[in-house]
């Protein structure tokens, strides 16, 4: 059986902190060269400095916020993203239509006219239903998982200042146990 990963010491160097970067062990959640490890810090750093967390519970869950809403900023892209690969798709789609209705003996000026430009353009504006409903699924879990990890960590910090927590701090609409 062939030998898998590097074989330069270069390379085994680099590929060993991959779990660490990448992986379970990996304290960002940065997406190597789609996000920036810099906006990572900048913006976790702003998360902490905002919460101002004091002890090793409290720190944990404002890391969480930290994470959970990186991650939640991360759909709006993935939907937009997902919506311009749609839109760059028609060229080809239209000049796979053209052949097709050329065979059929339909003028290429009939299958790539400007109506049907806009046509498929409107019907890409939003992500088809299958995508759609996973962005909307995923948010929704982040967006709720943040907002019972900010109730725990406010919680918490109240705790901490002698303060009783507010009611709606220790309500779970998530529905879990």
């Amino acid at each position: 059986m062939a030998r898998r990963g590097p074989n330069t010491e270069r390379g085994k160097a680099a590929s060993s902190i991959n779990a660490v970067k990448h992986g379970l062990r990996s304290n960002a959640p940065v997406i190597p060269e789609v996000e920036s490890f810099e906006d990572w810090d900048r913006h976790r750093a702003a998360i902490l400095a905002s919460w101002e967390p004091e002890g090793g519970f409290e720190n944990f869950l404002a890391e969480r916020v930290a994470s959970l809403s990186w991650r939640l900023n991360r759909v709006p892209r993935y939907e937009t993203e997902t919506t311009a690969h749609h839109i760059d798709t028609i060229p080809d789609d239209l000049a796979d239509a053209a052949a097709y209705g050329e065979k059929l003996g339909i003028p290429r000026e009939e299958t790539a006219s400007m109506d049907r430009i806009g046509e498929l353009i409107s019907q890409r504006l939003l992500p088809s239903r299958d995508p759609m409903e996973r962005i909307i699924r995923y948010e929704g879990h982040l967006h709720r998982q943040l907002i019972q990890t900010i109730r725990e960590l406010e919680a918490t910090q109240a705790r901490r200042k002698g303060d009783r927590p507010s009611a709606l701090t220790r309500f779970d609409v998530s529905g879990s146990s």
